[in-house]
């Protein structure tokens, strides 16, 4: 999730992960920053650093972006209810 320090228009955009931006934006701190109006990277944007060359990042992905990954692989979500359930069936073994 993009997110920018609240009351800072011209602020660094930081990427999160989503239990780190929901802590953030409850805690009051930051507010979301909508995509580009192209759908692309925002100008001085920061995204986290990797973990390992194996990481995903779907925990910085948008329910809908993961719903349509989903789809792409042809990985049943039917049972999905949350975004972490979704999460769980993408990275799930076949």
């Amino acid at each position: 999730m993009r997110l920018r320090e609240k009351g800072s228009k011209d602020g660094e955009i930081v990427t999160l992960g989503w239990d780190e931006a929901q802590t953030a934006l409850q805690a009051g701190t930051h507010e979301v920053v909508n995509d580009a109006s192209d759908g692309g990277a925002i100008s001085g944007e920061k995204g986290p650093e990797p973990e390992d060359s194996g990481s995903d990042d779907f925990d910085i992905k948008t329910k809908a972006e993961l719903e349509a990954l989903a789809k792409d692989r042809n990985v049943d979500i039917s049972q999905a209810k949350t975004k972490a359930d979704i999460i769980e069936a993408l990275r799930a073994p076949k």
